[in-house]
């Protein structure tokens, strides 16, 4: 990953939307997401928190963007993995002469103008890669449809540390690291609340 000297948005979400199949297969249903938010802010330094919801198959796709797009702070940086096309999805779009079913965070965009959505292409060894660095527990290669939900949180940050590793300057990258680390290990050590 290159290093730039992006300055991180004053506040960054980072969505993780877990689904039981390809985003553009018609029987996809998202079972879980996640929003990971980081605020920055000159008086009280960085502040995080995850916003974790799970659905049933039946839950319809509009009503969960459309709850999504009323937990994410006004004029948020919205960064989340770009979805991939699978290519017979393609060929099928070109011989029926249409285009393909929007994107979720297409849909989210059209909701949230306000928004600067930030797609991103990450490949997978990166972000196991960032997990590792990070001792971040994921959903491992094959998991059911439960552990990936119940991991979501755990992906959003992922995303978020693979953006500030390649998108950050060193010294920013450094202070919201420990920050983040801090907030973490006060946040493992929080009761469970059943």
């Amino acid at each position: 990953m290159l290093n730039t000297t992006m300055r991180h948005p004053r506040v960054l979400c980072s969505l993780a939307i877990i689904r039981d199949r390809s985003e553009f297969n018609p029987r996809s249903a998202i079972r879980s997401t996640a929003i990971f938010t980081v605020t920055r802010s000159r008086s009280t330094g960085a502040r995080f928190s995850i916003d974790h919801r799970a659905f049933d198959r039946n839950a319809a796709r509009a009503d969960i963007l459309s709850g999504l797009a009323t937990r994410i702070p006004l004029e948020a940086t919205l960064i989340a993995r770009a979805s991939r096309t699978p290519q017979h999805y393609q060929r099928q779009s070109f011989t029926a002469a249409g285009p393909l079913p929007p994107a979720d965070l297409q849909l989210l965009q059209r909701e949230r103008p306000d928004l600067d959505v930030l797609p991103l292409e990450c490949a997978n060894s990166a972000i196991e890669e960032i997990a590792a660095a990070y001792r971040i527990e994921r959903a491992g290669p094959g998991s059911n449809i439960l552990s990936r939900s119940r991991k979501a949180p755990e992906e959003a940050q992922c995303l978020w540390a693979a953006f500030l590793w390649s998108q950050c300057s060193t010294h920013e990258r450094t202070s919201l690291a420990s920050a983040w680390e801090a907030w973490r290990a006060i946040e493992r050590a929080r009761p469970l609340t059943f």
